[in-house]
């Protein structure tokens, strides 16, 4: 592949990539809401940028800071976890600081869980949700 034929290949995939993720955040939204879940706000981004968490929501007096995964293919190890980076998980903890600041409701209960998709082209082959992954 030549350099002049590189960058849009490569924005190809990023967009697909992308898509992937929004079409997995949207099944998760559904999922959540079947289980009865408030969606407060999708796509939260700290002030200062440094924090994102794919989904803010509300389980009953629980505010639930939510990555989605969404693959192709399974990742999750033989424990039945599903591997997120130290990075990823502290910039999901610095998003859920920055959401508590805002909202000023610093006793509010608050747990961390981790969604993962797994598509076979459009369709869903498996979901997984895991609630309180991980904590501050």
């Amino acid at each position: 592949m030549t350099a002049k034929n590189y960058i849009p290949h490569f924005k190809f995939l990023r967009s697909r990539h992308i898509r992937l993720g929004r079409l997995g955040e949207k099944i998760a939204c559904k999922l959540l809401k079947h289980k009865h879940f408030d969606i407060l706000c999708r796509n939260y981004k700290s002030s200062d940028n440094h924090g994102e968490a794919d989904i803010v929501a509300r389980d009953g007096a629980i505010l639930c800071f939510i990555e989605v995964k969404t693959r192709h293919k399974s990742q999750i190890t033989e424990d039945g976890t599903v591997w997120l980076s130290h990075s990823q998980m502290e910039r999901i903890k610095h998003a859920a600081k920055d959401y508590i600041n805002k909202i000023k409701c610093d006793n509010v209960l608050c747990r961390f869980d981790l969604i993962e998709i797994t598509m076979s082209g459009r369709l869903i082959k498996k979901i997984n949700h895991w609630q309180n992954n991980f904590g501050i």
